[in-house]
Formats: C-alpha cells, structure tokens, sequence
C-alpha cells in the first residue's frame, strides 16, 4: 500500500512543479516582452515626434503655436499626438514605466522636449482638454523625480552622519 501512494503522488508532484516552472517562465516571457515592446515604441517615437522636436527652438514652437492654420502647426500637432498616443500606452501600463522613466527622464518631462511643447500644451487646453495623457505622464515624472531626489537626499544624509559616527 505505501508503494502505491508514492507512485502517484510523485507524478503528481511533479506535474505541479512543471506546471509551477511554466507559469514562472510564462510570466518572465511577458515582462521580458513588454520591456522591449517600450524601448520599440519609444525608440519609433524618438524618430517619428522628438527628433523633429529638438530641430526646432523654442522660440520657433511659440510662433507656430500661435499660428494654428499654418502647415507647421498641422505637422507639430501630429507629433504631439504620437507623443500623446505613447503616453496613453504609459499611462494604462501597457508599456513599462520604469523603462520610460529610465529612457525619458530629464529629456520629455526636462528642457528638451516639455520647453519645446509646452506653448502647444498651454493653447490647445484653452479649447478643453487636449494631451491630457501627456501632462499625466510629466507629472508622474515629476513626482517620481522628487520621490527619488528625496531618497537619495536620505541616504546621502543618513551616510554622512555614519561618517561622522566612525571618526
């Protein structure tokens, strides 16, 4: 009788540790997958929205913003709605936040692109509210900035004072 039970608890079990591994390796599978969706989209952003941006001064972008029928208007819009696009995917996690918070930290939510697009942001959310997933996602990059700026201000802090202990 005791020979009979471990014959089928072993298959059993190791059904379930089988089970258990591919499950593991599954969900690595997706994490693994959706960070390299990010750094897809946000490279196709890079090439298709920011490039264009950064070509343009700041002074430029407040002359276009306030000329909504010309050309230029038209084609700075379609980057902000890439830009937009790619925010909505941020903001419903669909892409990984902390690789946008790596990849664009200090250049979306910092002088290089916010400077260039705030004038559009400020004129279209006269209208109503427009890019709104943009300004989500600066403010998250805003708080997780000062969330991280705090943090290390603590342990900078917390090290001196060990310091000081130790002499």
């Amino acid at each position: 009788m005791d020979h009979f039970e471990w014959s089928t608890f072993l298959p059993i079990m190791l059904s379930l540790l089988s089970f258990g591994f591919s499950l593991f390796t599954y969900f690595k599978a997706v994490q693994h997958d959706r960070k390299q969706d990010t750094l897809d989209a946000f490279n196709r952003l890079q090439k298709e929205a920011f490039d264009p941006l950064n070509l343009m001064k700041p002074s430029e972008m407040c002359q276009i913003a306030n000329n909504p029928r010309s050309e230029d208007y038209k084609r700075v819009s379609g980057y902000l709605a890439r830009i937009e696009h790619f925010c909505v995917g941020v903001d419903r996690n669909i892409y990984d936040k902390k690789v946008v918070y790596d990849l664009a930290h200090g250049y979306l939510d910092g002088q290089q692109i916010k400077r260039r697009i705030n004038p559009f942001l400020e004129r279209k959310n006269q209208g109503g509210e427009y890019y709104s997933f943009i300004s989500k996602v600066l403010q998250w990059m805003e708080k997780r900035t000062d969330k991280l700026n705090r943090k290390h201000s603590h342990n900078t802090k917390k090290a001196q004072k060990q310091t000081d202990l130790n002499q």
